[in-house]
């Protein structure tokens, strides 16, 4: 079985989104996909992928130098 593309994906999830839509609504729809968004940035952190140490550096405007 072949791999599916970012574009395979990016369509099946934007046509759920937008089933999503027309069933519970749209106000609820967004509620749905933002903590969807904020689950995924969860996930990413706890499996270590987000640096704390290097946006806490951007923020305050300084250059890692790593």
């Amino acid at each position: 079985m072949a791999t599916w593309t970012n574009k395979q994906w990016g369509a099946v999830i934007g046509a759920l989104v937008l089933f999503s839509m027309f069933l519970i609504g749209f106000e609820q729809t967004l509620v749905v996909v933002l903590f969807g968004i904020i689950g995924y940035i969860i996930g990413k952190y706890l499996d270590g992928e987000i640096d704390t140490e290097d946006l806490r550096a951007r923020a305050q405007g300084r250059q890692n130098n790593t």
